[in-house]
């Protein structure tokens, strides 16, 4: 017997219904996210005619920064900080809960509560009051953010042994978490809907925005209440010093190739998600609840790829799967770029129409990879330190990861603000909404070109060596 399957049967597998509700945890805190990255940048700088009054300045200061991108980056920031410290003690933690559970239980709380005090801003529009409220609540909630996410993804590699049972699970995680997150794409549906019936705009975003927060903490708490980390999950723990575990990391070649490659592939996503509640209003001439539309189209496209993915990967990879998804992702975004403002039933607005639910429908196989193949290939990097180190430090992994790509979110949400600010994000003044998808789609193309170098044989070869020895 091999040494991968000798841990394989020294633990539990865990229950279809453990399965599902350690799934359900992604779509929740996917939920929060959304709330904070999506919603948040619309409530304090809406588009014209929503009924919303911008709420911090949008002014460019400071090399290019707008407000709203100098509090992302200030949140971020704290939010790096806080990855590797968690990873680290998630790693070594000795808690009778479970190494990760006990810092699920931590985090969930703060994770999906603050999010909702964003919506309540104390200052007047454009005060400072509104930026360090900004500012303040972005880094506490990116710090629970990572509390709760770095330990809840570190137990991919320890609940799944072996490539088949990762890409089930990661898969699994696919499947639920992205129908539940691509519905909260009809959050405008809500807020649209609301507004017809008479409820103020301000108001109707917050009970809005409380109702997906309450759905958030009932699904991230779900694998608190489901896992038994002492039955279900392959734990070894770390021995190392927090400086020893960061050096260690670092300076594993294929993590830092694999790396850089997320790095600008985050970028590229992280521009384009906001941007599509924009395009009804600025560019298709519509109210915002035609989003849901965008979002039922991709639902169907992403369905369908999963099994496409999943074939995929058992012909070509991991690696090689992951290229042909940036790929065509950066070539869809691409094509956005062929969009020009429209009045309803004009010939332009039916070629944007047909552009952007083309761009929807190939997006589908793409969006599909991104949710389930990158979890397969940091497994992979995880066994193959663990084979070096002889301790499973997937919890630092991922707190790297996020040192490295948190940065990426806070410069994402700086360079979308300087593009509203310098360009325009209005029907009268449209280009800034206009130029996202062509530079998402040249920084997905730089990431497929990075992937190009990861070492996937030798990772593997390595981690296989180890197991058979």
């Amino acid at each position: 017997m091999n040494g991968a399957a000798h841990r394989a049967t020294s633990i539990e597998p865990l229950s279809r219904r453990g399965r599902l509700a350690y799934a359900l945890g992604s779509a929740g805190f996917n939920l929060s996210d959304r709330i904070v990255y999506v919603v948040a940048i619309f409530f304090y700088l809406p588009p014209e005619g929503t009924g919303l009054t911008p709420l911090v300045s949008n002014e460019i200061f400071f090399g290019g920064l707008t407000a709203f991108g100098a509090a992302s980056l200030v949140g971020r920031f704290f939010d790096a900080l806080a990855d590797p410290i968690v990873g680290h003690g998630s790693d070594r933690s000795r808690s009778p809960l479970g190494r990760r559970r006990a810092y699920l239980a931590y985090g969930i709380l703060p994770m999906t509560m603050l999010p909702v005090l964003l919506f309540w801003p104390p200052g007047e529009p454009g005060s400072t009051t509104n930026f360090l409220w900004l500012a303040a609540l972005l880094a506490a909630f990116y710090v629970a953010f990572t509390v709760y996410v770095a330990p809840y993804l570190a137990l991919i590699p320890e609940l799944a042994a072996g490539h088949d049972q990762r890409v089930r699970l990661a898969t699994l995680l696919a499947w639920v978490t992205f129908p539940v997150t691509i519905l909260f794409g009809a959050w405008t549906v809500g807020f649209d809907l609301l507004t017809r019936a008479g409820v103020d705009p301000t108001l109707s975003i917050r009970l809005v925005v409380v109702g997906l927060a309450l759905a958030s903490f009932a699904f991230c708490a779900l694998p608190i209440v489901a896992l038994d980390e002492g039955r279900h999950a392959r734990s070894v723990r770390s021995e190392l010093s927090i400086l020893q575990a960061i050096r260690t990391t670092l300076v594993n070649r294929p993590f830092a190739i694999y790396l850089l490659a997320q790095i600008f592939f985050i970028l590229g996503v992280n521009l384009i998600q906001p941007v599509l509640n924009y395009y009804p209003r600025v560019v298709l001439h519509r109210t915002e609840g035609f989003a849901a539309i965008f979002g039922l189209v991709l639902t169907l496209s992403t369905a369908a790829g999963f099994p496409v993915v999943s074939r995929l990967g058992q012909r070509l990879g991991a690696k090689r799967t992951l290229i042909s998804c940036v790929s065509l992702f950066s070539a869809a975004l691409g094509l956005l770029g062929l969009l020009e403002p429209a009045d309803p039933g004009t010939g332009q607005d039916r070629f944007n129409l047909a552009v952007v639910v083309g761009v929807m429908l190939a997006c589908g196989i793409p969006v599909a990879g991104f949710m389930v193949v990158p979890h397969v290939m940091i497994s992979q990097l995880v066994d193959r330190d663990e084979a070096r180190t002889g301790a499973n430090r997937a919890a630092m992994f991922f707190g790297i990861q996020g040192l490295c790509t948190k940065f990426v979110y806070g410069i994402s949400g700086a360079i979308l603000s300087f593009l509203f600010a310098r360009f325009g994000n209005s029907a009268d003044e449209p280009l800034g909404v206009l130029l996202v998808g062509p530079v998402a789609g040249a920084l997905c193309l730089v990431s497929a070109l990075l992937y190009l170098l990861y070492p996937e044989r030798e990772v593997l070869g390595e981690a296989r060596s180890a197991d058979s020895g």
